[in-house]
């Protein structure tokens, strides 16, 4: 497990991705919740093969595909308007702020785009104009050298090509162009996520698993199948919520109950009445399972062959507890009275699931939890 952690966990140097920024220190990344959780798996030994079968949570990927939708629908589809705001700070200067990001479109008509082409095309021009005086001058310290006959004027003038060659040609950049560039570097942080998105899905598809795969094989000198079972919810996997409960909880700045408590926000429980519960008993030899177990296996073939006109018993058999019909009528039992109810074929039988819906939810803390560094007891905590 710990070679599957470090494996969906590893991070790629920023230069291979064109990426500028510095990536997080290692001991910050460590401390991050926004990384892929691996729960315990379940490894299955054949005589050919090794089946590992294991729980992933993607956090990363699900926090990036949030921050790439919320800055793309700013950047092109606000669903507010922007409304400008006046404010004073405590030296009397005014600050100007906005409800919301500017999109594309608003960033890119803004006023300072022109000004701010003016005055780059001014400081261009300044420089230039800076460069010409230099060859003059250059070119004036030449023609004195001439008159003193130092140098002859075909000797002059191959020096001066010479230096003229080495002389850089500035191209004057058009407006489109800079608004090209303004666009670029207005759009870099959503182009920055969308790369990190890409590589963490990558991690998952099976070129790179296959190196993976080759590593695993060396461990166990057999064939190693993978079964990657990618959850939505932290609480489907307990070893993945402790990992993300402890994982806060090595924070010293956050409080214990404080975490508890939000963990246990996270997780949606029904809302079940218990006197209801008491009330209404099932009955049990209405259930699929108890009518098969009810019933004499000989017997079942004797009604099937006097109902049905097909020779094969064990299809009529099945149709019986399992018609070929979309719709289903069930009897719904209310306090007062019975309705009958259409239901589908697959969620009748995923009614009769044992464990279908969470009940409930206990979380236990033990060890040295103290926020100070001394050499504490161990303390016990339940929410």
């Amino acid at each position: 497990m710990n070679l599957l952690k470090s494996y969906f966990n590893s991070q790629i140097k920023h230069k291979l991705l064109n990426i500028k920024t510095k990536p997080l220190a290692r001991r910050f990344r460590r401390m991050s919740a926004k990384r892929v959780f691996i729960g315990k798996g379940e490894i299955k030994h054949i005589s050919s093969r090794v089946i590992i079968t294991f729980y992933v949570y993607n956090t990363e990927g699900m926090f990036l595909s949030h921050k790439i939708m919320k800055l793309r629908n700013g950047l092109y589809f606000p669903k507010r308007k922007l409304e400008k705001r006046v404010t004073k700070d405590s030296e009397g200067k005014t600050i100007i702020t906005y409800n919301r990001l500017f999109t594309l479109l608003e960033y890119l008509g803004l006023r300072q785009h022109y000004e701010g082409y003016l005055t780059y095309m001014i400081n261009t021009v300044n420089k230039l104009t800076s460069e010409l005086d230099v060859l003059n001058k250059y070119y004036k310290s030449l023609t004195s050298l001439v008159q003193e006959k130092i140098l002859t004027k075909e000797e002059r003038l191959l020096i001066y090509n010479n230096k003229v060659k080495n002389y850089y040609s500035f191209n004057y950049p058009n407006f489109n162009s800079y608004l090209r560039i303004a666009k670029e570097e207005y759009k870099k942080n959503l182009v920055i996520n969308m790369k990190l998105l890409k590589y963490n899905k990558v991690k998952f598809t099976r070129i790179f698993v296959s190196k993976l795969l080759s590593l695993v094989q060396k461990i166990y000198n057999k064939k190693v199948e993978f079964n990657v079972v990618n959850l939505k919810k932290m609480h489907l996997n307990s070893d993945i919520y402790t990992q993300a409960v402890s994982l806060k909880l090595r924070n010293r700045d956050n409080k214990l109950y404080r975490v508890l408590k939000a963990s246990l926000r996270k997780i949606k429980l029904p809302i079940i009445s218990k006197i209801d519960e008491k009330q209404i008993k099932p009955n049990r030899d209405e259930f699929l399972v108890n009518k098969i177990r009810n019933n004499i296996i000989s017997t079942m073939f004797l009604n099937n062959k006097k109902r049905h006109n097909n020779n094969d018993r064990l299809d009529n058999l099945l149709l019986n507890y399992f018609p070929s019909a979309d719709d289903l009528e069930i009897n719904l039992i209310k306090r007062s009275s019975i309705r009958k109810r259409t239901i589908s074929l697959k969620s009748y039988i995923l009614r009769s699931i044992k464990h279908l819906k969470l009940r409930g939810i206990r979380i236990e803390a033990k060890g040295r939890l103290t926020r100070r560094f001394t050499a504490s007891r161990s303390v016990f905590k339940m929410k």
